[in-house]
């Protein structure tokens, strides 16, 4: 083992990585550093550290595979392929559609992909500790960046320990930032000095010892190639040294001279290693007899150290590879790579084919940008939009016809934003934009620059784009304009009150109102969705009711096939919640989980969450809909970002009014932050229901004041805003408020809002004989309604209205069975302030009844790992639903059962809505 000086803390961390995979327990580590700082050589030493006990998995990224979507997880999991029987189908599915051992009509959901890699890993790592490292993760291709990061995120209770060697990034989205990181910082003067002297064969002067040591400013990489070029005489002092002494930049012309004094044959033979992405072996010989070279060739080359040939060709150091390529003529990397075309076409590796043609060729051909954008679509449907950008935009820089270079161009931007690489698609898209002759053209334009700017999360910035591209486009292609104006309202729908000038949804409408459908053009869904969204935002909910609900039930024809179905979901259920329409919600809302579900999408099922954990909330199904949140979380933990407006809802609900106020000020940091204004109504909702379960109904009035409009998204609220108004004294806006309720029941009678009705009549009107029929009016309903909430929520006001008609006996029998139902739903909130009116009514609730089987102590992760085990999920489908591995789950399981003193899933199913978190 390498002696190492100065990295006793490095040393440390890798050490205790190592430890907890040996026990059961996953460690990551991001080294940051540099080049040069010793990267590479920490992670020698931990692979060294487990030789024997640990089944390492280790690659080498290098620039030019960066471009080559995936490649990473090809050399990391390729061996591994045997646990693909282990994973559930659709990650299993993926997974071989990425090694093309599968097709499928479109490319792969990047999430099963890591889903089934972590699933993968745990796998492996079943029978001894697995360590994976990967070195240069700044050269990891997109996927695999994405991929490797989720699983690094998601392993915790799996003999895995990853370590990362990186530099820092700022051209491109940084996967790894999060993840626990030690920076690797040059080494201080005495552990340098210490260095060199151990790599210094002969006599080191201390003068040259403190000079080496100060011009290289203590880095190892710098110390040790100034050690092997400077002459013995000028190590020890009996000549002076080079100024400057060679260091940085000049590392690469340092190897590259030394590479000079080797036969030509070895020569060549180094560059077809630099030139060849796969570094495979058996690449290099078969292009050897057309290169002039042979095995004997390389010989030259690792007695200097340069490079090594085992399973893989690997060079001492990427810096190696860089002078090595980029130090030879244009003529010999293009003659090397016409060698690389040959054997790749021979091997029948197509798309590395026209890869290598690209790269030999000088001067514009148009056949073989062809063959080229052709590869594109292949490497597209493998799911790799790196390597699709990669080829589109080679292609383009091989066209000399304008229009088409310019259509490579932006297609090449386009998968550089699906690939989530920001910085490239913008460059793309910028070199693309400066074609301008066509209108049409020009508006596709903006509808790339739009992804970009919801790649970056600024959905009023992507609005903006879109509405400019929809202008420009509707003399052209009226169509797709409209169809642009679809995507427009769904990122307007994301900011929400925080949308500016210009991006909100009234400016879509105005913009759709200006694009009228042609006549005798065929109207679709998405016209009908758009017609009835602008309807609402131009003349009012009273004129575009009746468009709102022949959209939602267009959307509810829709075949599963249709690519704009997700969309049109989307804007469906909000047409649902401004009509007050829980029934209508709740279909539009699992039918979208579903279609999700069934096409293994997860962004998609992102947005299903959403929904359908709104939908349950409204019904009281609180266990429910906490289920659905969690999942929702846990999709953003894992692509390294928080939400916690699902938390908030639940925590109002539940009671917990101190847990509510603090991430309630997490939920308005966040959508200030993104721009995702559509956050804050719901912020204010919960807001609403801790100040009506704490009897505060002024301060619940106030929440909700500004945003009971036509196009409110918490129609459901509004019979809590009746009863907020009247007993803070405001009746004339509780008279105002059931107008408005009355005129939602008659446009959509469905029970829910029948029930509000009468409960807001109740609650406003004089005559007690009435208030007392539009009470059990308001049960009845309530009692045909989705889920108990509605109906608690009536028998509770009903048995407050008796209790102050002194009719205590009633009022106690109301308010008993509206403290079980709450009690029943875990609504904490509600349930407290019902005691406190049973007690007031002469039947006090026993002590700790509400409060019982609490699991304070849980973590977040415990907590939802429980809820899903009590609802009856088997580990495997608790995995696949946090995107955890079945060994993380397991470990959960068994501390949830410890804490709360539980042995049987059937007991932990008993407190299901009593389980929640510190």
């Amino acid at each position: 083992m390498v002696e190492l000086f100065g990295r006793d803390k490095e040393c440390d961390r890798l050490t205790a990585a190592l430890d907890a995979a040996r026990h059961g327990k996953s460690a990551v580590l991001v080294l940051r550093g540099g080049p040069g700082t010793g990267k590479s050589t920490l992670l020698d030493h931990v692979q060294a550290l487990a030789d024997g006990d640990f089944e390492v998995m280790r690659f080498d990224a290098v620039e030019s595979e960066a471009e080559l979507g995936f490649a990473a997880l090809h050399q990391l999991l390729g061996p591994h392929l045997s646990q693909l029987p282990k994973l559930p189908d659709p990650q299993r599915e993926a997974l071989c559609q990425v090694f093309g051992l599968q097709e499928r009509m479109s490319p792969p959901d990047r999430f099963l992909v890591a889903l089934a890699s972590l699933g993968l890993l745990a796998a492996r790592a079943g029978d001894r500790p697995l360590l994976c490292l990967v070195d240069d993760a700044h050269w990891l291709d997109e996927e695999s960046a994405a991929v490797l990061a989720f699983v690094a995120r998601r392993l915790y209770a799996d003999s895995v320990a990853m370590v990362f060697a990186s530099r820092d990034q700022t051209d491109r989205i940084d996967h790894l930032a999060g993840l626990a990181e030690l920076t690797v910082a040059d080494l201080s003067p005495e552990a340098a000095g210490q260095l060199l002297e151990s790599v210094v064969p002969g006599v080191l002067d201390p003068y040259a010892r403190a000079h080496i040591v100060a011009s290289t400013e203590g880095n190892p990489l710098a110390l040790i190639e100034a050690a092997r070029e400077l002459k013995a005489h000028e190590l020890s002092g009996e000549a002076p040294l080079p100024d400057p002494v060679p260091l940085g930049r000049a590392l690469e012309r340092l190897y590259l001279r030394e590479v000079l004094t080797l036969p030509a044959r070895t020569r060549t033979l180094l560059l077809t290693s630099a030139a060849d992405p796969t570094s495979d072996p058996n690449v290099l010989w078969r292009a050897g007899p057309a290169l002039g070279f042979d095995a004997s060739a390389a010989a030259a080359a690792e007695e200097q150290n340069l490079l090594s040939i085992r399973e893989t060709v690997k060079f001492r150091h990427p810096l190696i590879r860089s002078a090595v390529y980029y130090g030879a003529p244009l003529a010999q990397r293009a003659r090397v790579h016409a060698a690389l075309a040959d054997v790749a076409g021979g091997l029948g590796e197509i798309d590395l084919r026209a890869w290598h043609l690209a790269a030999a060729a000088t001067d514009p051909d148009e056949d073989i940008a062809t063959e080229l954008e052709r590869a594109a679509e292949r490497t597209r449907d493998r799911g790799d939009w790196t390597g699709t950008s990669t080829l589109l935009a080679r292609g383009a820089s091989l066209t000399s016809d304008l229009p088409t270079r310019a259509r490579r161009l932006l297609g090449a931007a386009e998968a550089a934003a699906v690939a989530g690489s920001p910085g490239r698609a913008q460059a793309l898209l910028d070199e693309a934009a400066a074609y301008r002759e066509d209108r049409g053209y020009n508006s596709l334009v903006q509808r790339v620059q739009a992804r970009i700017h919801r790649l970056t999360g600024a959905p009023a910035a992507a609005t903006s784009a879109l509405l400019t591209a929809a202008r420009e486009l509707g003399a052209v292609d009226i169509r797709m304009a409209r169809d642009m104006l679809v995507e427009a309202l769904v990122q307007a729908q994301i900011s929400g009150s925080l949308a500016p000038q210009g991006a909100s949804r009234l400016n879509v409408a105005e913009t759709v109102r200006s694009l009228p459908l042609p006549t005798g053009m065929p109207v679709t869904t998405g016209d009908v969705v758009l017609e009835a969204d602008t309807a609402v935002h131009l003349e009012g909910l009273g004129s575009a009711g009746p468009r709102l609900q022949q959209a939602i039930e267009a959307v509810r024809g829709e075949e599963s096939t249709t690519p704009e179905l997700f969309q049109w979901l989307a804007a469906a259920c909000s047409h649902a919640t401004m009509l007050g329409d829980d029934m209508a919600l709740h279909d539009l809302a699992w039918r979208m989980q579903a279609e999700a579900g069934r096409q293994g999408a997860v962004i998609p099922m992102a947005l299903a969450l959403s929904h359908t954990a709104l939908s349950e909330l409204i019904a009281g199904r609180l266990a429910e809909s906490e289920r659905l949140f969690d999942q929702r979380a846990a999709l953003e933990e894992a692509r390294g970002s928080q939400l916690y407006l699902g938390a908030l809802l639940i925590a109002a609900w539940r009671g917990r009014f101190e847990a509510a106020r603090t991430l309630s000020e997490a939920v308005r940091e966040h959508a200030a932050r993104t721009g995702q204004g559509y956050q804050l109504v719901f912020c204010d909702y919960a807001r609403c229901v801790v100040e009506l379960s704490r009897g505060r109904y002024l301060e619940a009035y106030l929440s909700l004041e500004e945003h009971i409009g036509d196009t409110c998204q918490v129609k459901f609220a509004v019979v809590d805003m009746v009863e907020a108004a009247i007993r803070c004294g405001k009746k004339d806006e509780a008279m105002l408020l059931v107008e408005r309720l009355s005129r939602l029941a008659d446009r959509t009678p469905v029970p829910g809002l029948l029930g509000d009705l009468a409960r807001a009549q109740a609650l406003t009107i004089a005559d007690p004989s009435s208030a007392e029929a539009l009470y059990l009016q308001a049960i009845e309903h309530h009692e045909d309604a989705r889920g108990p909430s509605r109906r608690a929520r009536s028998h509770q006001l009903y048995g407050e209205w008796l209790r102050r008609e002194r009719r205590a006996k009633e009022a106690r029998h109301e308010l008993r069975i509206a403290y079980e139902l709450f009690d029943a739903m875990g609504a904490g909130g509600y349930a407290a302030r019902t005691a406190q009116e049973l007690a007031a009514a002469g039947d006090p609730v026993e002590t700790g009844a509400s409060a019982s089987g609490s699991g304070d102590d849980l973590t977040a992760q415990e907590a939802r790992v429980a809820r899903l085990a009590a609802s009856g999920a088997t580990n495997a489908e608790i995995a696949a639903q946090l995107f955890l591995s079945v060994h993380t789950v397991d470990y959960h399981l068994r501390k949830v059962f410890r804490k709360l003193d539980v042995h049987s899933r059937r007991e932990l199913s008993g407190r299901r809505d009593r389980i929640i978190s510190a």
